[in-house]
């Protein structure tokens, strides 16, 4: 069987850690295979390192002296991990107990690049993440989880970066994570699919645990992080959308829809747009690195289509 390889990136997760630990250590009981669990520590101040090499001794632990981000957090635990298999795990997400009964086996496709599970709430009711997709509307490309609960598995745009699933030499050949904090998962997948034709499923019948922002709160604000939100939409659009009439469409309707989150008071939207600009150049040249742009497999909106077809073989 393949070897999986947890990778959980964390900072200063002493209140959380312990029980995202132990039920990865649980789910791994379950599985017949050989499995490993990474903790990448992002230079934290609090007690969790202590406490990760006290009560998780059968972890391996990396300690970063400074907080470099989620994206290049997480590459480095892929780099480090030895398993077929890697899950990225926030550090607020706890994993079912069989959270691996119905994703190893999927690897086994060729062309499968990533898995991603059902998240629920704490409450273990409350759907939060479901199947990813997107759609283009007044020229940009909005990403968005469906509610509806599905009973088998289906194609999807994309896995969550705080809980999917990857095949760990596809992740690497693409060069992993891009510095995009909220839209880095939904680029990675977008990119699989893109440039090699790589799949991405959506698996309801495995799932885990969000407590939702539990980290990304203790760094930015609300406001903040809409306007990174809507910043880092910007730079994936400019960078990995390239069909003529999606991009002729998004210029064209930008200024309209400037002019009317102004007039609506609504600053992420102008605020993104001059944070996007000014950062655009960096992540072009970060992007450059891990794109080869002479390999396309899937046009844009073959992609997004393959999100619709789904949902009308449901």
């Amino acid at each position: 069987m393949k070897m999986v390889s947890f990778v959980v990136l964390n900072w200063n997760g002493e209140r959380i850690i312990f029980k995202c630990l132990n039920s990865i250590l649980i789910a791994l009981k379950n599985y017949e295979g050989k499995g490993e669990v990474i903790v990448v520590d992002n230079g934290s101040s609090d007690g969790s390192v202590s406490l990760i090499e006290k009560e998780f001794s059968e972890a391996k632990l990396i300690k970063l002296e400074k907080n470099i981000g989620f994206s290049e957090g997480n590459n480095i635990g892929v780099k480090e991990s030895q398993g077929d298999i890697v899950i990225l795990v926030n550090n607020d997400v706890y994993v079912h107990p069989d959270f691996l009964k119905h994703i190893v086996f999927h690897f086994n496709e060729p062309q499968v690049f990533s898995i991603g599970p059902k998240v629920y709430g704490l409450d273990g009711k409350t759907l939060m993440i479901g199947r990813s997709s997107a759609y283009f509307h007044y020229g940009l490309i909005k990403a968005k989880f469906s509610k509806d609960i599905y009973s088998s598995p289906v194609p999807c745009l994309f896995a969550s970066g705080g809980s999917g699933a990857f095949d760990r030499k596809k992740y690497l050949e693409l060069g992993g994570l891009l510095d995009l904090l909220y839209c880095e998962d939904l680029e990675l997948g977008y990119r699989a699919w893109k440039w090699r034709g790589w799949r991405t499923i959506y698996e309801p019948r495995s799932w885990v645990y969000h407590d939702l922002g539990t980290s990304f709160t203790q760094v930015f604000t609300r406001k903040e992080l809409k306007i990174i939100r809507e910043r880092n939409r910007f730079l994936f659009q400019w960078y990995g959308i390239s069909d003529p009439i999606m991009v002729f469409k998004h210029f064209f309707y930008l200024p309209f829809l400037l002019i009317y989150s102004l007039l609506k008071g609504k600053w992420n939207y102008p605020m993104g747009l001059i944070q996007a600009i000014r950062a655009w150049r960096t992540f072009k040249r970060q992007a450059d690195k891990k794109i080869n742009k002479n390999e396309k497999k899937l046009k844009d909106k073959e992609i997004l289509m393959i999100t619709r077809e789904a949902l009308k073989g449901r």
